[in-house]
């Protein structure tokens, strides 16, 4: 069983594309490993899930999604635990909707994001596939040599105001995978 959930979202070549790098830095404040915030909530809080997480993928030609998953703890009615999941999910994006990221949250999220950038770097199969990537998608070079500075530069509202923009139920499909019921 599990749950997900996709946004319509801008990328770096459509839509908004001036949040883009912000969805980034928020996709990964959001579920970005075990001290993102839906993790926390609920896989280490409300011990409803077995993990949890968020990607966004914004080097699209065209619009992009925003996703967030999460999969239910082992036992009980697969139904009623992916329903519970997702209720909690909303919560959490309901509060960061209307309370917003923190400062240490933005903090350690481009520190994180900025360190790997830099690791990635140091690999040729890595680098290369940023760069192709990146140009694939009609960025230049210097696009993706200036991105730790652009994700550097991102305060909390510019990360608030991409979540505004693309947490929109209205925005977004719903998937909830059950497993065949007994017969």
């Amino acid at each position: 069983a599990s749950f997900s959930r996709s946004y319509l979202a801008p990328s770096r070549t459509a839509g908004e594309s001036r949040h883009a790098e912000a969805l980034q830095v928020l996709a990964d404040i959001l579920g970005g490993g075990t001290t993102s915030r839906l993790y926390q909530a609920l896989v280490v809080k409300q011990k409803l899930a077995s993990g949890a997480g968020a990607y966004y993928r914004g080097s699209t030609m065209d619009l992009a999604r925003f996703h967030i998953y999460a999969s239910p703890t082992p036992g009980g009615a697969p139904g009623s635990q992916v329903a519970e999941l997702e209720a909690a999910a909303d919560r959490v994006l309901a509060e960061v909707l209307e309370k917003g990221v923190s400062e240490a949250e933005l903090e350690r999220s481009k520190a994180g994001m900025i360190a790997a950038a830099t690791y990635a770097r140091d690999n040729v199969r890595r680098a290369a596939r940023f760069f192709g990537r990146a140009l694939a998608t009609g960025r230049r070079a210097a696009d993706v040599e200036a991105w730790p500075e652009r994700i550097a530069a991102l305060g909390v509202a510019d990360i608030n105001a991409a979540a505004r923009h693309v947490l929109r139920l209205e925005r977004s499909v719903t998937g909830l995978l059950l497993p065949k019921p007994a017969s």
